[in-house]
């Protein structure tokens, strides 16, 4: 029996299952006995064996495909990325996502499975300035769209009273790493080490604070930071 908030397994739904983060958290999830379901448009790119996967069409982008998919889940994570037309960042897949998700909210009510999603760090603060206005970042670039799109998530959750939702912003470089299952839990501040360095954050103990927070809920309603 798994020594979290399930019982037993938890039915899980992911969309960028085959991404570099999102696969991580499959690995992550299916280790520790969960149930998952993993979502692209093309569902062939999903290689995963295990008894415990199956890999779906969807489109997180369509409302009905949306609903078709998390119905029976306990959980949906989001770890997407793609740029909007004319560098958008409103037309950008997190953005769209963000705003389906909130239309099967308002269709399904206390059903809606709770949502988690892939922050970017950008979105984080440091010394009262959020890296998306530090100069670091070209506006009507596609770089910029895609950053800023996670603030616009973030708001879009926001202002949706009773959804429950999670958004997980890495606190510096993700890069894949070791698994260490160690990480330190922030808000809207970057985090950093003794010398004021941004700590960083491996994909596969970013994965292992996904799960974590899914079996353990300590966040919802809330951006958290994470890093080492």
């Amino acid at each position: 029996m798994l020594c979290c908030a399930y019982a037993s397994a938890a039915n899980l739904v992911i969309y960028g299952a085959s991404g570099n983060i999102g696969s991580k958290i499959v690995t992550e999830a299916l280790n520790r006995g969960h149930n998952v379901i993993g979502v692209s448009r093309k569902p062939e790119s999903l290689t995963v064996k295990h008894a415990n996967f199956k890999a779906v069409k969807g489109d997180v982008t369509d409302l009905n495909s949306v609903l078709e998919t998390i119905a029976g889940a306990d959980a949906v994570i989001m770890s997407i990325r793609g740029n909007g037309a004319d560098n958008s960042a409103e037309e950008t897949v997190d953005n769209k996502a963000s705003l389906i998700y909130i239309d099967a909210f308002k269709k399904l009510g206390a059903k809606t499975p709770r949502l988690l999603q892939t922050g970017n760090q950008a979105t984080l603060f440091r010394n009262g300035v959020q890296g998306l206005n530090s100069g670091k970042y070209q506006e009507g670039s596609a770089f910029y769209g895609r950053v800023k799109a996670h603030q616009l998530v973030l708001d879009n959750y926001a202002a949706t009273p009773g959804l429950k939702w999670t958004v997980l912003s890495p606190s510096g470089t993700i890069a894949p790493g070791t698994r260490t299952g160690k990480y330190r839990v922030g808000g809207d501040e970057v985090l950093v080490d003794a010398s004021g360095k941004e700590s960083g954050i491996s994909q596969e103990d970013f994965a292992v604070a996904f799960i974590d927070e899914v079996e353990k809920p300590k966040a919802i309603g809330k951006r958290i930071a994470i890093g080492y």
